[in-house]
């Protein structure tokens, strides 16, 4: 069961995102600080039975907790008639602007030990809402690592709310990400445009194979300024 002292981690963690949050919805919005509140609002109601709450340090705990984050403002602006799309894309421009930050250092053996601990303990004893995963790490010249996620725990929690609609647009985080950190990223799929399993394979430097160049049906991006 989560503590007081863990849901208040989570709760503050969503305080510390609150300029973010703003900056985000004042592309959709012309009341982004009533967006905010009513989105921390969202947000409180969903700690009590968010997954890794009891335990904020897993390694896949902070991707859950962010994209909880943007589930909540993304509710609050839903109930003001803005779409889906239009809430996917702004968000993705507004990353593909923000500075790179440092991506997890997985070529550390210990960083990798904990990873790799995570990824089989999931796939022994997950608790409901958590994330299935499998960790891949190859020598050769076509993958520096790897994982399949089996079970997605945004998908999860997104399914709640009705909005699936929107993890398409959280995927595509991940090759922004990569992107703009040369990570090569490579999937040809994830669990939210329908396939069995969300493949990223990882090279540096290496040319990427986007899901939004792949389902442009799912992902409609556009071009921003």
């Amino acid at each position: 069961m989560p503590t007081p002292a863990n849901e208040q981690f989570v709760r503050n963690a969503f305080e510390q995102a609150r300029g973010i949050l703003g900056r985000l919805a004042g592309r959709l919005t012309e009341d982004p600080d009533a967006v905010v509140e009513e989105a921390a609002a969202l947000f409180d109601e969903m700690i009590p039975s968010m997954a890794y709450v009891d335990k904020p340090d897993h390694p896949m705990a902070s991707a859950l907790f962010i994209c909880s984050m943007n589930l909540a403002l993304y509710l609050a602006l839903k109930a003001r008639g803005v779409d889906v799309h239009d809430f996917g894309n702004a968000m993705l421009t507004g990353l593909a602007k923000a500075p790179a930050t440092a991506p997890p250092d997985l070529g550390d053996q210990e960083a990798l030990a904990l990873f790799t601990a995570g990824a089989d303990a999931s796939q022994e004893s997950a608790a409901s809402g958590e994330f299935v995963y499998e960790v891949h790490v190859e020598a050769g010249d076509d993958l520096d690592w790897g994982m399949n996620i089996k079970s997605c725990a945004i998908c999860h929690q997104y399914t709640k709310y009705d909005a699936m609609d929107l993890v398409p647009y959280m995927c595509a985080t991940d090759d922004v990400e990569s992107d703009k950190n040369s990570l090569g990223l490579r999937r040809t799929g994830s669990i939210a445009v329908g396939a069995h399993q969300c493949d990223f394979r990882y090279k540096a430097g290496g040319e990427p194979q986007r899901l939004a160049e792949q389902y442009p049906d799912k992902i409609r991006l556009v071009a921003q300024e």
